[in-house]
């Protein structure tokens, strides 16, 4: 077996080691993030049985208030992306941010003003509204990020992928040159790729096999190669040390490189879902304040 050598420009593999850094620090960000939140909602699902907080006066009427102003503050990321006298205000990456901070924060504000219960008729709808929004929210962050480079980086294209793609192609065929095997079993996954599906249930129903097949193809392939691997060692008279650093060059390549054909093979789906959620988002946006307004004016009101 020929020692791997990658064949990318190295300006090309600094660019993306920057990129895969900085992405990594998002990650954890995001993540430390997640599990504040996660943790939040636990504690206060797990105590709504308790009377520490009134929806009516003190700390629990304040976080209804602040929970609706958050929520209302979400429209200021669509408005920079739209309004002419707003593009000068800061970058669209940090009103994202904002956006997806706002979007889990507000509703979490207005559950522990609720106390993690439901009340009178109109506060429910208001609630209910609010939670629909934020899991529509959810899921389009979902579909954004199957169509963007990282969670807050650029638009992605069909063609950049597929670039980068080719270039993976190019490092693994050099590592799998005395492994046609599994080469012949990388260019049928082609075939799953290449296709295109008019409609949207059929399409997500082959993204899902591609995904299983894929998973369980790279688990295949990782075993033969390390197999193949190990016997070539041991004809060459190669050390445990060279062994381990082939196994893991060929475990870093296959997972790029599957990793590259799932994004590639759900590119068009996603970027159809994200565009049929974005009719969908915005009138149960509308439909959450009309409902937050009339449960404001019932409560002073009544």
């Amino acid at each position: 077996m020929s020692n791997p050598a990658p064949k990318a420009p190295a300006s090309t593999l600094q660019e993306a080691g920057r990129s895969n850094r900085v992405g990594g620090v998002e990650n954890l960000a995001t993540t430390v993030f997640a599990a504040a939140m996660i943790l939040l909602i636990y504690a206060g699902w797990s105590n709504r049985s308790e009377t520490y907080l009134t929806a009516e006066s003190g700390p629990g009427y304040a976080l209804g208030i602040i929970g609706a102003s958050l929520m209302l503050l979400l429209l200021l990321y669509p408005l920079r992306k739209r309004v002419r006298f707003m593009r000068h205000l800061g970058p669209v990456k940090f009103w994202f941010r904002s956006h997806m901070l706002l979007g889990v924060v507000g509703p979490i504000c207005i559950l522990y003003h609720a106390s993690f219960k439901l009340g009178s008729m109109n506060s429910n709808i208001a609630l209910i509204c609010m939670l629909t929004v934020a899991s529509s929210g959810l899921i389009g962050r979902y579909f954004y990020r199957k169509i963007h480079h990282g969670l807050y980086g650029n638009r992605a294209s069909l063609k950049e992928l597929l670039d980068n793609e080719a270039l993976r192609k190019i490092r693994l065929a050099d590592t799998l040159d005395s492994l046609p095997r599994i080469k012949q079993q990388l260019q049928a996954i082609q075939t799953w790729e290449a296709r295109v599906d008019r409609g949207v249930v059929v399409a997500g129903i082959r993204i899902i096999l591609f995904g299983l097949h894929s998973h369980w193809l790279q688990l295949k392939l990782l075993i033969l190669a390390n197999r193949a691997i190990s016997s070539h060692a041991q004809v060459s008279g190669k050390s445990a040390e060279w062994t381990r650093a082939q196994r893991l060059i060929m475990r870093r390549y296959l997972g790029e490189f599957f990793a590259a054909t799932r994004k590639v093979a759900g590119f068009s789906f996603f970027e159809r879902m994200f565009s049929l959620w974005h009719l969908l988002h915005m009138p149960l946006f509308i439909m959450m304040v009309i409902t937050g307004v009339i449960h404001v004016i019932a409560v002073h009101m009544y």
